[in-house]
């Protein structure tokens, strides 16, 4: 559950060390140093981490359908900026169109030309949300750092792969019916409860039993925030909490507050449908506290307007992982998660989960 701060805390230095971009220009050739990788390379090349698959698609002869690490010294063709080209091709006259002679078909040719097409494989259906900023929203770049750390794990796991990925906002719905029903195969960014504990709310323990979960792919640290003329940032004890209404959003796991012993009738929870409806009841004096993780929280103080009269309690966190998951009678979701686990893996080596999560956290400091 760790794995990622550890790697986060170990691995920072050689990987900047490793990652100075060298200088690159779209339309021409770039031969890859130590600590390259293909969002490097996008970013020097187009300003755009995100064109990698320009990159990969171009290059994928030398690199390799799996898109292993690219080999140092490998001379890559980078194409031309297809968000700047603008030169104009002279559309070609069109040919006369030739007289064909109707031949008949052979028994031979005829029973090819019966055979049904062998069917597409249906891709890989992904639903997130908004409102879940920095880790999913459909206003933040490339969907937000979640989503583009889902993508990158399946890009490693198998460019091949055919997904797509939907937003719908309703979070509770994604585990009460979508991914139940099989209208999706993943779901992201999703807590794991801590399914070896004994204290499981129904909720939480229906989480452990029908969901397979990802290995994490980051940690965040969870608590409380509350008006700053409450007196409850003061508090050093989850006991200090009790008799008082807490808001939590829908589709957060009740964890952290059922191993804190905030549970009714020892305080009042409250259900809104996402953070900002929790913090909006805040200001209005409706509940007393979010139970919130710190980044959607901050997000949320600074876009609401709430920097001068809400802040986090700076004593009281837990620290929990985000996961993908899958329903367990999905078989090919499940499988899934298994291939998102090695891309991850590979994403770690490679430097894109750090310069992932770095760019989107310094992008989502400077909206704050």
């Amino acid at each position: 559950m760790t794995f990622a701060r550890r790697f986060l805390l170990g691995s920072t230095a050689l990987l900047l060390s490793g990652a100075m971009a060298q200088a690159q220009e779209a339309c021409s050739d770039y031969t890859v140093v130590a600590g390259d990788n293909l969002r490097y390379i996008a970013r020097a090349a187009y300003g755009d981490a995100d064109l990698y698959r320009l990159i990969y698609e171009a290059n994928v002869a030398k690199i390799g359908e799996k898109a292993d690490l690219i080999e140092i010294g490998v001379t890559l063709t980078l194409p031309c900026d297809p968000q700047t080209e603008t030169a104009a091709v002279a559309p070609e006259a069109e040919p006369a169109p030739e007289t064909v002679t109707p031949v008949a078909a052979t028994t031979e040719t005829a029973a090819i030309e019966a055979q049904p097409a062998a069917p597409a494989e249906k891709p890989i259906t992904m639903v997130t949300g908004n409102g879940y900023a920095p880790f999913a929203d459909e206003t933040l770049p490339g969907g937000g750092m979640m989503t583009q750390l889902v993508e990158m794990a399946t890009f490693r796991a198998d460019p091949g792969i055919a997904y797509n990925i939907s937003f719908v906002n309703d979070w509770q719905a994604h585990i009460d019916a979508l991914l139940p029903s099989g209208a999706y195969d993943l779901s992201f960014p999703w807590v794991r409860p801590n399914c070896e504990g004994s204290m499981l709310s129904p909720g939480d323990q229906a989480r452990c039993t029908d969901f397979a979960f990802s290995a994490p792919f980051f940690e965040i640290v969870d608590g409380f925030f509350a008006k700053r003329d409450s007196g409850l940032l003061d508090v050093i004890s989850a006991s200090g909490f009790a008799d008082k209404r807490i808001c939590r959003p829908e589709g957060y796991t009740t964890g952290v507050l059922d191993a804190a012993g905030l549970t009714a009738p020892t305080i009042t929870l409250v259900r809104a449908e996402d953070a900002e409806d929790c913090f909006r009841a805040l200001a209005a004096g409706e509940v007393d506290l979010v139970s919130v993780d710190a980044e959607v929280g901050d997000a949320m103080v600074a876009k609401l307007g709430l920097i001068s009269t809400v802040a986090s309690n700076p004593h009281l966190s837990t620290i929990v992982s985000l996961h993908v998951i899958a329903h367990k009678s999905n078989p090919k979701a499940v499988a899934m998660i298994g291939q998102l686990d090695a891309g991850l893996i590979e994403m770690y080596q490679s430097g894109e989960w750090y310069d992932i999560v770095s760019t989107a956290l310094s992008q989502q400091r400077k909206q704050d």
